[in-house]
């Protein structure tokens, strides 16, 4: 359906009567954001129509949620809007485009949406989603495999711990305890998708099949700190003396979180107690 087919037809509506979309694209919105933009609301007004559609005596908005809430916050009561017949494939590909315009859509999002539209207007038709969004299959098939991943993932990706690279390659562990695991040291180290790549790759020839799930480690969800590395603090006692050097080693990055990290924190366990 094409956008000049559809009958529209330009209205001022009361905030009051309009509704938050059932299908949001957007999981989180900048607050910062969203009042700088109902500051500039307040100075000249909403210049953007919202695009809704009308159910009954009541509008659902289908594209400018964002505009609606800085609206609020401005103290408006009315706000231009383009009122639609029906909440049609075309309309949800508009919004698809226009938050693309104004502000991308970060990976876990588009994840959400795209299997939204997938499931609900495409009819688990890959190739119409596709075609909807406008994107190529590899870019959609990697959103849409972020959401059917790992949950933990997911939501670090979210919460922009890790990048979509980073999340492709931990999902491709079988096991949820060595994908943790790994997941953990990814977050604290802000590991890049190459480094990560070659955990993974390590992890494949080495240890994917008959071996002992990793040590519990802290969990993903735990605050991120600045790294305390000092090249001179010795790893076992883990003290800084100047009167030594510490020794180099050679150690690969899977063999120092497989085997060395634990048996190191192991020995310092057994040593802080009384």
């Amino acid at each position: 359906m094409s956008l000049r087919d559809v009958r529209r037809e330009f209205k001022e509506l009361p905030l009051a009567s309009l509704d938050l979309p059932q299908l949001d694209a957007r999981l989180d919105r900048d607050r910062d954001k969203v009042q700088d933009l109902s500051r500039d609301i307040a100075r000249r007004g909403v210049i953007l129509p919202l695009a809704v559609v009308q159910n009954g005596d009541r509008y659902e908005i289908v594209d400018g949620t964002t505009r609606f809430m800085a609206a609020q916050m401005a103290g408006l009561a009315v706000v231009p809007c383009m009122v639609y017949p029906e909440k049609s494939a075309a309309l949800e590909g508009v919004k698809y485009a226009a938050n693309l315009f104004r502000l991308d859509m970060t990976p876990a999002e588009e994840a959400v949406f795209f299997n939204e539209l997938l499931i609900g207007e495409c009819g688990n038709d890959f190739e119409k989603l596709c075609a909807l969004v406008n994107r190529g299959e590899a870019y959609v098939d990697s959103r849409l495999a972020l959401l059917n991943g790992d949950e933990q993932i997911f939501d670090a990706v979210r919460q922009n711990k890790i990048k979509l690279g980073v999340a492709a390659e931990l999902n491709k562990i079988a096991d949820e305890s060595w994908r943790r695991h790994y997941l953990h040291y990814a977050i604290r180290g802000g590991s890049t998708v190459s480094m990560v790549a070659g955990w993974v790759s390590d992890h494949k020839r080495l240890y994917e099949t008959d071996h002992p799930a990793p040590p519990s480690t802290t969990a993903p969800s735990a605050p991120i700190v600045a790294s305390t590395f000092n090249p001179m603090r010795c790893e076992c006692c883990g003290k800084v003396d100047p009167r030594y050097i510490p020794r180099q080693v050679s150690i690969h990055d899977h063999c120092w979180l497989a085997v060395i990290e634990p048996i190191i924190e192991s020995y310092r366990a057994q040593n802080s107690q009384p």
